[in-house]
């Protein structure tokens, strides 16, 4: 999470991860503690030989793919998508049940899918699927459920009221699919599956719109989302989930051109908001602790909310994603990371970040082959998923492959949709062409401090490069700014090897210790 950071793009090009707020491990090295984790399509195949339908539980997995805008009407679309999200939060309530997450289903919206192919590559034993329609105030859902292993629908149901009766009508849907996934379900469970947070029919499509605008996480559509969620709250001001909106937006927006300053301290209060509302929400306390943990550096604080994330909801892979995240950047706890990020990736096999966030955390571990395995492996089968392009260009740097390094975010850039990353790869290559791995990263500084003239680029990254060249003054004058600025990526000083050349030196120590790093 993480006046204008363009951070998780202009980080991402210039020595750090910021992937953080996204939410499919394909190759994992075969050291002790990722072997656990064999090769891409064939362990998917042998995860869903191991989903079973337990005859006296029910299915031990589902997801629910997006539901089809039958219509097409673009203007509808975040009800398609927004009853899908729903549900999705809805089943992740019910006992002993893994529910895939809206980054591994939503890669199947709009396309012509078999069932029982999907399914085998999600590694679910059943398929919730269905269709939404809309004509002027009447509005119709379809859903069925599927039994992945023979093809076979075990239920299906079609819903018809006014738009007016939308909550109830997803309330009614989320019981009905529950029931037939769990047939024993205890009063409690049911009614906290059919819970919607809110029965104001206008509160709840504002908040289905404004988690259709984040989901785009473009700046002007964030901001639609500030305002949809703030319109749910005007129309129902005890709904914790639009101020749990509003929490993850402002976590992100210093990301797009947002003030870290004053997002992450909005993000903080919109998730405490949302708690006091409904402390059985899990996501907001996961909020709190990435936000904690690298705004505030409060890292046990941070630690604390993502444990009672944990206990609320120990089947949310995201937040597992982020907490090996956060603490494999902070660092001395890198084996602790590599079983989070399993567990991560046990929850959610088919998410790309999760992979991502894998390599990263190899990376910050020096163990730069296992990271070039897992992200080659991840580049092939996704070229176009730029982040991998980055975590090769980390793992080769730290391998001091310099014309590697450069190739990567040649291809990075060329991928990305901020100008800076684009000019990125042709300076860097102007630079290595003219004078080698020191010419790049000339260019590359001066493209960067450019950048500041006119918005915000992170001091910290810049003092990487100084750092990585050895140029000492220079790296602490702007790791000073980035202090001065509370850089968020400071976090990672004991980890990002950018580092090593001025880590012995008295103000290094010194800085670790102001931040509250382990020493």
């Amino acid at each position: 999470m993480w006046a204008g950071i363009l951070v998780i793009c202009a980080a991402l090009a210039t020595g750090i991860w910021l992937y953080r707020k996204n939410h499919r491990f394909a190759a994992y090295a075969s050291t002790p503690t990722s072997s656990r984790i064999a090769t891409g399509a064939a362990n998917d195949l042998r995860q869903t030989a191991r989903s079973a339908v337990d005859p006296l539980l029910g299915p031990d997995s589902v997801a629910v793919l997006p539901f089809t805008n039958v219509r097409g009407d673009a203007s509808t679309d975040y009800l398609s998508d927004g009853i899908t999200e729903s549900l999705i939060g809805s089943l992740a309530h019910l006992p002993q049940l893994k529910v895939r997450s809206r980054d591994s289903v939503f890669r199947f919206k709009g396309k012509d899918i078999d069932v029982q192919t999907v399914g085998n590559n999600l590694g679910v034993s059943v398929l919730v699927s269905g269709r939404v329609m809309v004509q002027r105030d009447t509005i119709e859902i379809s859903a069925e459920l599927t039994k992945v292993r023979d093809n076979t629908e075990i239920w299906g149901h079609r819903y018809t009221g006014k738009r007016a009766d939308l909550v109830s009508l997803q309330q009614q849907m989320a019981g009905d699919i529950a029931g037939n996934l769990r047939s024993t379900l205890s009063p409690a469970d049911r009614q906290q599956v059919a819970n919607q947070g809110t029965q104001d029919a206008a509160a709840y499509a504002l908040y289905l719109k404004g988690r259709y605008a984040w989901n785009t996480r473009t700046l002007g559509n964030l901001q639609k989302a500030i305002s949809y969620f703030n319109q749910a709250i005007e129309k129902d001001p005890e709904y914790a989930l639009a101020y749990s909106g509003l929490a993850d937006v402002y976590s992100v927006l210093p990301n797009y051109g947002g003030n870290q300053s004053e997002d992450f301290p909005k993000s903080n209060a919109a998730a405490r908001k949302a708690l006091e509302l409904d402390p059985t929400l899990a996501h907001p306390h996961a909020v709190l602790g990435s936000n904690q943990m690298q705004y505030d550096w409060d890292f046990a604080g941070g630690e604390a909310e993502f444990k009672k994330s944990f206990e609320l909801d120990p089947n949310d892979a995201t937040a597992h994603q982020w907490y090996a995240d956060d603490i494999g950047m902070i660092g001395s706890r890198e084996q602790e990371a590599l079983a989070e990020i399993n567990l991560a990736h046990e929850l959610d096999p088919q998410s790309l970040v999760i992979t991502r966030v894998a390599g990263g955390i190899h990376v910050w571990a020096r163990q730069y082959d296992e990271a070039i395995s897992i992200c080659k492996n991840l580049a092939n089968q996704n070229p176009e998923f730029i982040i991998a392009h980055d975590c090769l260009a980390y793992a080769y740097w730290g391998k001091r492959m310099y014309p590697q390094v450069v190739e990567e975010w040649k291809t990075y850039g060329k991928l990305s949709e901020f100008p800076g990353d684009k000019g990125l790869g042709a300076s860097m290559d102007e630079g290595f062409r003219t004078a080698g791995w020191n010419g790049a990263v000339a260019k590359t500084i001066e493209l960067r401090q450019g950048e500041r003239k006119t918005g915000y680029f992170s001091a910290l990254i810049i003092a990487s490069f100084y750092a990585d060249q050895g140029d000492k003054e220079h790296a602490f004058q702007w790791l000073d700014t980035a202090y001065r600025e509370h850089d968020w990526l400071l976090i990672g000083l004991n980890t990002f090897f950018q580092f090593d050349p001025i880590r012995s030196d008295p103000r290094f120590a010194d800085l670790v210790r102001k931040v509250g790093l382990p020493h």
